[in-house]
């Protein structure tokens, strides 16, 4: 089982240790607006591979990573944006003879869950509908104000004729 040090946002870490654990690998994760060099060399030193974000990361993070890394031989990777599947290709590519392939039944369950919020977008989506149509189909107020002050006035679909109306 290999180790991975990610240096990233915090809001990136779940969607990463999940998605490593699927294929094997644990996970390391290190963000602080103010690193501190002892920290970055001890995770360097418990990791296999690192990747770093050079953007919305310390500058000194990403220095004394990779400073460790050279001191320590450990392979590194450094990009602007990344995904689960671009850490899962660099790590393939670096450990050819390892496998980092998910199982059959991660992908059967990650089918089921994304049937299961596909049914509850769908059911969302229904009840917004029911609710609007609920909105309109209520029962016909009687406006007794309105229509008596309206009884007088009636209104005609065929165009006033000024003529009439200036002779006067």
């Amino acid at each position: 089982m290999k180790t991975l040090l990610v240096l990233c946002e915090v809001k990136y870490w779940h969607d990463f240790r999940e998605g490593l654990a699927k294929v094997g690998v644990s996970f390391l994760g290190f963000y602080k607006k103010k690193p501190n060099r002892f920290e970055i060399d001890r995770l360097v030193a418990k990791a296999d591979f690192v990747v770093m974000r050079n953007r919305n990361v310390a500058h000194h993070s990403v220095q004394f990573a990779k400073e460790a890394c050279k001191a320590t031989d450990t392979p590194f990777w450094i990009s602007s944006n990344f995904g689960l599947e671009t850490i899962i290709k660099q790590l393939s590519q670096t450990f050819p003879d390892e496998s980092f392939e998910s199982t059959d039944e991660n992908k059967k369950s990650k089918r089921k869950i994304e049937n299961r919020v596909i049914q509850k977008q769908n059911s969302l989506a229904e009840s917004a509908q029911s609710k609007e149509s609920q909105n309109y189909l209520k029962g016909k107020k009687k406006h007794l104000p309105l229509k008596s002050a309206l009884k007088d006035f009636k209104i005609t679909d065929d165009e006033p004729d000024f003529t009439k109306l200036f002779k006067k």
